[in-house]
């Protein structure tokens, strides 16, 4: 990673030059999701590098290290002491609009998309309505920003959203992820049962009722020798789409092969990682998708599908196959599963592919670079 840090002042010493000072803001803060690891990491570059850093939110999560400050949005405001803010666009965010509005400095909005509002309307209007209206302030948003500001997104396909939303020279800077970059040493062949992972909150866009019907697929093909394990934290506003998942768990006789295990600490989810036979996502739509990245970094195959930032996730040489639409589609689906758990070259191919991938594209230091290169431009004074 390059080191990047404030350069002196033309007109003080170097020993007197205030660091420039960088507002991190989005509504909440958190350090188990995946935005909340792409703020954190953010700040310790910028710390390493020599700034001042400030993180900005409504909430602010409990586990956070004690040590870095954090404000509210009115004691930001306040305080008009910033160089630049990075501001982290996810869904809609008030206050946050009214803090871009009210402080006169540079700024880099970050995109991780909002998800289309359509996957919540059967189960949560609120939710729905938040997304509508999330989408709608992209707009507004892009529109505030200056031809000295700078828009950055997880991925190309966010970055086209944002382009479309009329932003322009859009950086695509993937998310730090806080993952161990070491593939973990495997067998050559996984046994029987095959354990397929999914990692993703228990929400309708992640694709859950796809996996349901890869798994009965499965079975009804290679036999019940297969076990899903689907991780990811249960919101009470979506107790309705549990239900449903349930019931078409039952309806397709496959209760033995599916466990709803919930939210889990990060060391049970790299156990988890560790013990599975593949990773295997169907998810409908995904502004970037974290959990990929974790599962080639432990050296374990992914079998997926092409929808959203998807494919661009997972890089090249992996098994990736469009959107299912049919029996015959899942059944192709689970052939994969299979074959990726029982032949060694395709195994071992999609293991070197994975980890390449993660290795000339989303290490540390290679995120690290791309960020500091959208963020350094900024520090620069004012034509």
């Amino acid at each position: 990673m390059r080191r990047f840090g404030p350069a002196p002042s033309a007109s003080r010493p170097a020993e007197t030059a205030r660091a420039p000072k960088i507002g991190i803001a989005h509504g909440a803060i958190v350090s188990r999701d995946a935005i909340g690891h792409d703020i954190l990491g953010m700040q310790q570059v910028l710390t390493d590098s020599g700034f001042e850093t400030c993180l900005i939110a409504d909430h602010f999560g409990t586990d956070l290290p004690p040590e870095l400050e954090s404000l509210s949005v009115g004691d930001a405001i306040a305080r008009r002491d910033f160089d630049l803010l990075i501001y982290h666009h996810s869904i809609l965010w008030e206050n946050g609009e009214t803090l871009l509005r009210a402080l006169p400095v540079r700024r880099l909005l970050k995109y991780h998309n909002v998800t289309p509002p359509e996957f919540f309307t059967d189960y949560s209007r609120r939710y729905a309505d938040l997304c509508r209206a999330g989408r709608a302030q992209t707009v507004r948003l892009v529109q505030l920003f200056g031809p000295q500001d700078r828009f950055a997104a997880a991925s190309a396909y966010n970055a086209a959203e944002l382009a479309a939303a009329g932003a322009r020279d859009v950086f695509v800077v993937p998310p730090f992820t806080g993952m161990k970059v070491a593939a973990s040493r495997r067998p050559t062949l996984p046994t029987a049962p095959y354990r397929a992972l999914f990692v993703g909150r228990l929400v309708p866009n992640k694709g859950h009722l796809g996996l349901l019907n890869t798994i009965a697929a499965y079975v009804a093909s290679q036999g019940p020798a297969i076990r899903l394990q689907i991780v990811g934290a249960a919101d009470a506003e979506f107790d309705a789409y549990r239900r449903d998942l349930e019931e078409q768990i039952d309806r397709l006789d496959i209760r033995p092969q599916v466990v709803l295990s919930g939210g889990v600490d990060r060391e049970a989810l790299e156990r988890l990682y560790t013990e599975a036979s593949v990773y295997l996502c169907l998810s409908e739509h995904e502004g970037f998708c974290v959990p990929i990245i974790e599962a080639q970094a432990v050296g374990l195959p992914v079998v997926s599908v092409d929808t959203a930032a998807l494919g661009e996730t997972i890089g090249p040489g992996q098994l990736v196959v469009p959107a299912p639409t049919s029996r015959v589609d899942y059944l192709h689906i689970a052939r994969l599963v299979q074959a990726v758990c029982t032949e060694p070259e395709l195994r071992q191919a999609a293991i070197r592919a994975g980890y390449r991938n993660l290795l000339t594209r989303f290490t540390p230091a290679i995120v690290a670079d791309r960020f500091m290169d959208a963020v350094v431009p900024l520090l620069g004074p004012r034509s």
